[in-house]
């Protein structure tokens, strides 16, 4: 993919110095993740925002203490004692470089997150690619002619990419099927489809034939499927009972106490601990339920 005109402008300023800083597992991140750029190019990219983020944040925050907030009538600097001048001066510079630092986490990890999702994906859509695959193979189509077919079948996500990643090796760079499968070993994020490749190279390289591996792993991974969905709906069960316990009949026992209170002592505390607790605390109870399962919720 090339770059853009951001990432070469970037390129120019940090690229030599980037290239020579790159580390092993940037390159295998990026690779992993399916980021077409060179780890150099992505190092000084990283570089150009982290700085650019560090100059606004400062500018920002200068502009704050010394033009808006004055204008407000808030002279921190003018009337402050000289330990909270010092604190603001501070402030200042830290929290510009605070947020360098963040930025350049952020883009850092970036690529290894990514590459964790995509494995998560491949893993979701390994049982049902390989029902395709195996079956191909059971109408004898040749190997080198199943990862190309599978890389045109976009139901299957992004195993349909790792598949037409082996398939541009093998029909752009003319290399053979078990080159090809061991370059997709070498990039994929997925450890399930990486043990199903190293099989698939073991396999051809032993003199066996693909057609019965090819079946059994296909049955092997949507049995362990159908163990994961099983699972999945018995801890959907335990997180049910909770949910009725934590979000409904919790809350409604607590605003039953927190109303008879009320009625009994008469103050206005209770009354802004209910709007508080009804207002904020309860849809909080209620989003945390939402996104815990919706993470552990497998895709299909």
């Amino acid at each position: 993919m090339p770059l853009s005109k951001y990432q070469r402008f970037c390129y120019r300023i940090f690229g030599d110095i980037a290239e020579n800083r790159v580390s092993e597992n940037l390159k295998k991140d990026l690779v992993k993740a399916g980021i077409d750029i060179r780890a150099g190019a992505y190092l000084a990219y990283t570089w150009m925002n982290t700085i650019i983020s560090i100059v606004v944040s400062l500018v920002v925050m200068v502009i704050l203490f010394f033009v808006i907030m004055p204008s407000l009538g808030i002279d921190l600097f003018g009337t402050s004692s000289e330990s909270s001048k010092i604190l603001y001066s501070l402030l200042i510079f830290l929290i510009p470089f605070g947020l360098g630092f963040l930025t350049y986490f952020l883009h850092l990890t970036y690529p290894k997150s990514k590459a964790k999702a995509r494995g998560k994906k491949i893993d979701h859509s390994l049982p049902y690619a390989l029902n395709f695959i195996s079956t191909m193979s059971a109408a004898g189509i040749a190997p080198h002619e199943i990862f190309i077919s599978l890389s045109k079948q976009n139901i299957y996500g992004e195993v349909k990419e790792e598949a037409a990643r082996i398939a541009k090796d093998m029909t752009l760079l003319g290399i053979d099927i078990i080159t090809a499968l061991k370059r997709a070993i070498e990039r994929t994020p997925s450890e399930r489809f990486k043990e199903f490749l190293q099989g698939a190279v073991v396999t051809v390289t032993s003199g066996g034939t693909l057609k019965p591996y090819f079946m059994a792993k296909a049955e092997q991974y949507m049995r362990e499927n159908r163990q994961n969905f099983k699972q999945f709906l018995e801890t959907l069960g335990v997180m049910a009972e909770a949910y009725v316990t934590a979000a409904v009949a919790g809350p409604l026992f607590i605003l039953i106490v927190v109303v008879l209170l009320s009625m009994i002592r008469g103050g206005s505390q209770q009354l802004a601990f209910m709007y508080i607790f009804v207002l904020l605390v309860l849809p909080l109870i209620h989003l945390g339920f939402a996104l815990v399962i919706k993470s552990m919720t497998p895709e299909v």
